[in-house]
């Protein structure tokens, strides 16, 4: 089990530009370009019913989802990988905390049946491209992802260093946002089921 603490922030086409010419710069390591394609799964059809889930003595995990993700631009391109993940989700002051718990799996179909198979439906589906970088400032390393989500513009920046203090990651969080010239009150909290519908 890992804990994410992520930031996630619309971006308008001139700060996409922006944030391109950042990511190819030198100050970056780990390039890559990514396809995820993510199936979300929930016993519920509406989000009344999942949001009253959470309420009661048993809660559920805010997300369990299959993700296909496909590396385009290195000597694996073309190679893809699964992998089944539940977590559970808070948002505090616009910034994710996440208790994500994800394994690979050799085939998504076998897990995609069972969950249809307990009652379980496909709520929605979202498709990421996304160029992937990790940066570090002061001791805090970044994962930025520059995306468009279904064809929507966005970076998404995360902190995954567990032994850090969660105030510390959500101040190195904004200060990074900001150095990137990006205005911090826009981020997002919104789930992407719910930016991706409206």
């Amino acid at each position: 089990m890992g804990r994410e603490i992520e930031i996630k922030i619309p971006l308008t086409d001139e700060e996409y530009k922006s944030i391109f010419s950042f990511v190819n710069g030198n100050t970056v390591h780990g390039l890559s370009h990514i396809l995820k394609n993510d199936t979300y799964f929930s016993l519920y059809d509406t989000e009344e019913e999942r949001r009253a889930s959470r309420e009661s003595a048993r809660p559920e995990p805010t997300v369990i989802r299959i993700r296909s993700e496909e590396v385009l631009d290195s000597e694996i391109s073309g190679q893809k990988k699964s992998y089944f993940c539940y977590k559970f989700k808070t948002i505090e002051n616009g910034v994710e905390f996440n208790s994500e718990n994800e394994s690979f799996i050799q085939n998504e179909e076998v897990i995609r049946s069972f969950l249809l198979a307990v009652g379980y439906k496909i709520y929605f589906e979202k498709t990421k491209d996304a160029l992937s970088v990790y940066c570090s400032v002061d001791q805090v390393e970044f994962h930025l992802e520059l995306e468009k989500v279904n064809g929507l513009k966005y970076v998404e920046i995360e902190v995954t260093q567990s032994h850090l203090s969660a105030d510390l990651v959500k101040s190195a969080l904004e200060n990074f946002v900001t150095s990137l010239g990006l205005d911090v009150s826009k981020r997002d909290s919104r789930s992407w089921m719910k930016i991706i519908g409206g």
